[in-house]
């Protein structure tokens, strides 16, 4: 009775596994997944992009003034430290549009028919093996269930990635992201036939308290420092620290499916010690 039971639950599992490899239920949602990333990616780096133009454009303004003594002023000066951070953080953001990317296109080759085909020949050979009630290989279903998770990891790491972040990184991502798209770093109304650096000479002649306005510049200026650091916190953890921590799951189970900790294919064979003989034999 135990015995057919364990050969129906083996059916079962087999016959899942099959239908979760050709149907490809989580490949599709996988690969919705990692676009909504990639695409969350790319507006972000171009936002990045973008301020830091704005960026090196008001370091660039140097306004004529005129205390005593003729001279110039450089409000942008004070903006370096977070144009060199807005740098750093673009190419940070481009680094993550290349991780989705590459999960793009490993969900791609870890779906290809091949190694669909592969797995499919790996759980029928071990199915008729078990059937009924016999012993197949131990180096069979080490093999199989590899082939299996290297199948299913990817989007497994995707799908959980992409939920996790939805659950617990969207609200700041969307807050964070609506902040530096509307960053304003002086109080000039926009003109479409002004650029940057022109704007800030134009806020900068409406008055003399140059004090007030480089305040004014350093206060927005360090206003967005807070949201860029939390934007790369975000994509860090979900380009990153989220995959590794799946993949670590994926290596558990299977330990734990295997009841061990062994590679997949058994490891190397233990040499044993020799031992030297007490009484040599001469010759």
């Amino acid at each position: 009775m135990r015995a057919s039971r364990g050969n129906l639950l083996l059916v079962m599992a087999v016959v899942v596994a099959l239908l979760a490899i050709w149907l490809r239920p989580a490949d599709e949602l996988a690969k919705r997944q990692v676009e909504a990333g990639l695409q969350r990616a790319l507006v972000t780096f171009a936002v990045a992009r973008s301020l830091n133009g704005v960026l090196s454009a008001v370091q660039s303004a140097s306004i004529n003034v005129g205390v005593g003594v003729s001279g110039s002023v450089n409000p942008g000066a004070i903006l370096e430290p977070i144009d060199d951070l807005v740098e750093q953080f673009s190419l940070l953001v481009l680094a993550a549009s290349i991780s989705f990317a590459a999960q793009r296109l490993l969900l791609e080759i870890s779906g290809a028919w091949p190694v669909s085909l592969a797995v499919t020949a790996a759980l029928v050979l071990f199915l008729v093996l078990r059937w009924p009630n016999r012993s197949a290989p131990n180096w069979l279903p080490r093999l199989t269930l590899f082939l299996l998770c290297l199948r299913l990891t990817v989007p497994v790491l995707a799908v959980g990635s992409e939920l996790t972040y939805q659950l617990l990184l969207a609200r700041q991502y969307d807050r964070s992201q609506a902040e530096i798209s509307r960053a304003e770093l002086t109080e000039a109304p926009a003109d479409a036939a002004e650029g940057p650096a022109e704007r800030v000479r134009r806020w900068w002649a409406q008055s003399t308290d140059a004090s007030r306005k480089i305040q004014a510049i350093k206060a927005r200026a360090d206003a967005l420092v807070v949201h860029v650091v939390r934007l790369a916190a975000v994509f860090v953890v979900q380009t990153l620290i989220l995959p590794l921590f799946f993949l670590w799951l994926v290596v558990q189970l299977y330990r734990i499916v295997l009841g061990g900790s062994r590679p997949p294919f058994g490891g190397l064979p233990r040499l044993k010690p020799e031992i030297d003989s007490p009484n040599p034999v001469r010759r």
